[in-house]
């Protein structure tokens, strides 16, 4: 497939006329997802979390294999969570100096997204949800290491958005049944309201600018 945007294009150039490197350097993720779509599906995974969080802190499951049909309607938000984490881990690759970290961690949560869905379809866990969730879970994270680094690196956007990343799967996954969800989704919340307000790119611009 080809790129979404050539690796020859021009940088966009600022008022002193010199261009401006765009991130990240490969162009293979530039324009894929924008701003505000972002922001969208930053706000959907930090509500879902949210709700989830509450759901299992007052009703935590029992110890019963079988999946309730409560836990299948948790089942069913954390899927599109996790699919809407995806879309921002890709959002926010265009304000980092790599795309992989992001492209990664979105594998990750895409794929753990199979063991959900059969498991609420099913109502029990298959043999190969454990596999599944291993991998998917380590791709997730790799990703997420990789994309705080880079962010970090590219300084196009606030520390407190970039250095959370690779911590958000702790509460989310191993403190889910405490109401880890809460807290995760308010920082993913607040990334996507930070994304919708155009603050991220308004601190690009300033940044381009003195580079220029």
């Amino acid at each position: 497939m080809p790129p979404l945007v050539s690796d020859s294009a021009p940088a966009p150039a600022v008022a002193s006329g010199r261009p401006v490197p765009v991130f990240p350097r490969d162009g293979r993720l530039i324009g894929l997802v924008g701003t505000r779509l972002a922001g969208a599906a930053a706000i959907t995974a930090g509500a879902l979390s949210i709700i989830i969080g509450v759901l299992q802190f007052l009703f935590p499951q029992d110890e019963d294999p079988a999946i309730d049909p409560r836990t299948r309607v948790i089942l069913a938000m954390f899927t599109v969570s996790l699919w809407a984490l995806a879309v921002l881990f890709l959002g926010l690759a265009r304000h980092a100096r790599s795309s992989w970290g992001a492209v990664t961690a979105a594998t990750g949560t895409v794929l753990l997204t199979v063991g959900t869905i059969t498991s609420a379809v099913n109502g029990i866990d298959l043999e190969f949800f454990p596999a599944v969730a291993m991998l998917a879970n380590a791709l997730w994270l790799v990703g997420a290491i990789a994309l705080c680094v880079s962010l970090v690196r590219a300084r196009r956007v606030s520390l407190w958005i970039a250095l959370p990343l690779p911590f958000v799967q702790v509460p989310l996954l191993f403190f889910s049944q405490v109401g880890g969800g809460v807290p995760a989704g308010l920082f993913l919340a607040a990334v996507g309201l930070a994304l919708l307000a155009g603050g991220i790119d308004a601190r690009a611009r300033r940044l381009a600018r003195r580079a220029g």
